[in-house]
């Protein structure tokens, strides 16, 4: 075990936390989503072990990932450099206004909402000893999507955000979000 392995991301300042959310999370989501889409694109119907309710994690999952790269598209073309420029000139700590902070907000709950829907649609990825290897791993990437969209949340909502908005910004927390949303 390396002692310096685990990352304190409160100590990071929030032009390193748009780094590492690119890195540790926006890449290897996205990654993943790809593979996820392609086995539904190229190897769902080839597949006589897949669920009936696959053509339903289809729908749900491409909807997600249309929500998480537009998210991703907003936070490194518009969000990440506002906040990178506020650092580099020193305007002081608080460098985002609440409208665009309530946009990324609307995006994580639609996300948040859909990854809901998926896991209920994919029995809460439990995995069946007769579905094929291939299945298998779609819905173990799904999962995986899922930790790493959460701890994207928790960072982004927790410590990045808090640290770059005006102060008596309300910051919505990630337990009322599923209550307020709708995807429709």
């Amino acid at each position: 075990m390396h002692p310096y392995a685990i990352i304190n991301f409160h100590e990071l300042t929030p032009a390193a936390l748009c780094d590492v959310i690119v890195n540790k999370f926006h890449q290897p989501i996205e990654r993943t989503a790809e593979e996820v889409m392609a086995w539904f694109n190229l190897e769902r119907q080839d597949d006589p072990t897949a669920p009936a309710t696959t053509d339903l994690q289809q729908l749900l999952f491409a909807k997600m990932q249309t929500e998480i790269i537009q998210l991703m598209r907003k936070e490194t073309s518009i969000i990440f450099p506002v906040i990178r420029n506020a650092s580099i000139h020193k305007k002081g700590r608080k460098s985002l206004q609440p409208a665009a902070y309530d946009s990324i907000q609307q995006s994580f709950q639609k996300i948040m909402l859909l990854l809901q829907k998926i896991r209920q649609v994919t029995g809460n990825y439990l995995l069946q000893g007769y579905w094929s290897s291939a299945y298998k791993i779609c819905i173990s990437d799904m999962y995986t999507i899922e930790q790493l969209l959460q701890q994207w949340l928790y960072i982004a909502q927790n410590i990045l955000y808090p640290a770059v908005l005006p102060a008596n910004t309300i910051v919505i927390r990630q337990d009322e979000i599923l209550n307020t949303v709708s995807i429709d």
